[in-house]
Formats: structure tokens, sequence, C-alpha cells
């Protein structure tokens, strides 16, 4: 039976979130889903668990064809009518958020993308996007970069491209989160839904070859304390203790 949404995500040597993302959908996930992970070159040692994970579409690249070359391939992979791509540092944190962000894209016949508010120049961030898979495709609407802009990184030639057909972008509240951690808590129908760690995969900790020390100001070590403090917090650790 074809499922109802595509779960897509892109990875590059995150062991620890993509078991986190994975865990969270199975836990809170109530319609029909497949999970497809495109893999941009990870170390293999951090694949171990996921390649014995029977339930996930493992799609491995020795590339990397960063976010939105992996959403691109994503939706092209998809099974389902409608694609919901999520950040590897990401997870889902309560039940109905699959029907409620459905629901949201359905709402007005208009809206063809469901993401995330950024600002005036960036309008969209991470974590998330929600599209039907047979717009993007025959519209060619695209989610790389576009040329020569500074801020053009993921979908925000999609967000414009869909306005200028006339159509519609919902834009999701974004909230520090309650974790005492970096990151972003994503808000849909008023309640705290999504977190996003936000340099979960930048440092690349688990391959020397391209470990970073410092990222805007960041350095690897406080990274890696706040990652700590995520995996510490309780809702985090029951959703990792989930059997489904």
């Amino acid at each position: 039976m074809k499922p109802e949404i595509s779960i897509i995500s892109a990875n590059i040597s995150s062991p620890e979130f993509v078991e986190l993302l994975v865990k969270s959908i199975r836990k809170y996930t109530t319609v029909s889903y497949e999970i497809v992970i495109i893999d941009n070159d990870s170390v293999p040692e951090t694949l171990t668990w996921l390649e014995k994970q029977k339930d996930v579409r493992l799609v491995r690249f020795y590339a990397n064809l960063r976010h939105g070359g992996s959403l691109e391939v994503g939706a092209r992979l998809a099974r389902a009518p409608l694609v919901c791509f999520l950040d590897i540092d990401s997870h889902v944190q309560r039940i109905g958020w699959d029907t409620d962000l459905i629901d949201l894209y359905r709402l007005d016949s208009k809206t063809r993308l469901v993401g995330v508010k950024g600002s005036d120049d960036h309008p969209l961030v991470a974590p998330l996007f929600l599209f039907e898979k047979k717009f993007i495709i025959y519209e060619w609407i695209t989610f790389e970069f576009r040329p020569g802009d500074p801020a053009g990184d993921t979908a925000q030639q999609a967000y414009h491209d869909i306005l200028a057909k006339g159509y519609k972008v919902i834009r999701l509240e974004l909230r520090k989160p309650a974790y005492d951690c970096e990151g972003d808590q994503v808000y849909l129908v008023g309640q705290p839904t999504f977190y996003h760690h936000g340099n979960g995969t930048r440092f690349n900790e688990h391959n020397p070859k391209i470990r970073k020390a410092i990222l805007g100001g960041v350095t690897i070590e406080a990274h890696l304390e706040s990652k700590a403090r995520l995996f510490n917090q309780p809702q985090v650790k029951e959703i990792l203790g989930h059997q489904g």
C-alpha cells in the first residue's frame, strides 16, 4: 500500500541524531508513512545502526549533495503524494504532528508549501518542508541555491517561485526551546512540535577529515556540551527508548 506521506532527511555522519529522528517518527506518527534517508558520504562506521533498520530506505551517495540536492533527490524517490523533509538534527515531539501538518496544508487549496518562518530576506529556515511531490516536480520548483545570492540557501528560490505562480506558502512559528541547549522550537497549531538542534551536523565531529573546530563563533567543545545536554533531556531519553 502506498504511504500517505514520505518523510525524507539528509544525513552525514550523524548516528545519534538519525536514531533520534527515526525513533521520534516511529513514536509519534499515526498516518501511513515511509522514511527515506539520503546519505551524503558518511563515515561508514556511523551507519551501523541505520543500515539495520528495515523500515528505513537508505540511499547512499559518495559525495555531499547538501540540503537542496538531497531534498530534490528525496522528492523524486518518494512513494507518497506528500513529502515532508526534516533536518537530521531535528526530532518530532508529539502525537498528532502528522495529521495537524497535513490538515494545515490542505486547509487552503492554494497552499503548495509549508515551511518555517525566517527573516524578510531569508523567508524560510530549517528544519521542515512539506509539499506535494507532483507539484514540485511538474512545476520545476528548485530547492537548490540561488546563484549569486548569499542568502539563497535551501528553499529560498522555491518560496519565491511558488508565490510568483500565484500559490501560497505557510510559514510556521519558530521559538527558543524549553531544552537547555542550542536550537529552536517549531510550533504547529499553537503547540511545540519539532525541535531543531541547529549545529547538529555542521561540525562533523565523527569525521576527522572534515571536522571543524569553530563555526559562527561556536566552538566544537560548546557544541558537544550542548549536544550532551540534548540527549540528557527526559523526552529525548523516552524517544530513544521507544521500541515501536
